[in-house]
């Protein structure tokens, strides 16, 4: 199922705290190193832990810092996602990822990194760097759900181009307009700041 190993090993449990070693990257030739977050993996199981490890590592692989995390599994229970497969959201400094599936898939690996894309992008999006990544996109609201669609939001545009960036095969999914990967590549840059990690244009 996975193209990789996660470099992190972890055991099944009700409660875990996983920490993942920094890897140096390079952009245009210059060193950048990921801090590793604190997570905290509740009640998930094996393969559900291993795409969560699988995307914090495609974020320590761009050399991007994420928050602290909590991953929560709630297999059917769709409840804590608001009838959605996944959600974000802060609790106090953590940043809470709930699931609301026991499918694992390659669709719920995507939503376990677009969600994970949420908590970062909360975390290290800079006034500047949102002004820039409206200014391309050109959203109205960054998260009003009753007066933009789902896909109008800006923070769901920047959940699904980090998602395109990061994920490390071809991706034809992307749920949002303006989907392009000239599009989807200027958005990312606008984010981040540098070119996409993998950027696949197989598909896009």
């Amino acid at each position: 199922m996975w193209n990789h190993l996660p470099r992190t090993v972890v055991a099944v449990a009700a409660f875990l705290t996983v920490s993942v070693e920094p890897k140096a990257v390079s952009d245009a030739g210059d060193a950048a190193i990921a801090t590793p977050p604190a997570v905290e993996l509740v009640d998930m199981p094996a393969d559900f832990a291993a795409a969560a490890t699988w995307a914090m590592d495609l974020f320590h692989e761009a050399g991007f810092d994420l928050p602290p995390l909590r991953y929560v599994f709630h297999g059917e229970h769709a409840e804590p996602c608001s009838g959605r497969l996944g959600l974000q959201h802060r609790v106090d400094r953590v940043n809470v990822i709930e699931l609301c599936t026991s499918e694992m898939s390659f669709p719920t690996q995507v939503r376990i990194l677009h969600e994970t894309a949420h908590a970062w992008v909360d975390h290290a999006l800079t006034d500047d760097r949102k002004a820039a990544f409206q200014h391309v996109r050109g959203w109205t609201y960054w998260r009003n759900y009753e007066l933009a669609p789902w896909h109008e939001n800006g923070t769901e545009q920047a959940a699904e181009i980090m998602v395109w960036g990061l994920i490390d095969r071809p991706l034809a999914i992307v749920q949002i307009n303006q989907n392009s990967c000239d599009e989807l590549d200027a958005g990312y840059r606008a984010l981040t700041g540098q070119a996409p990690l993998h950027g696949f244009r197989d598909a896009c």
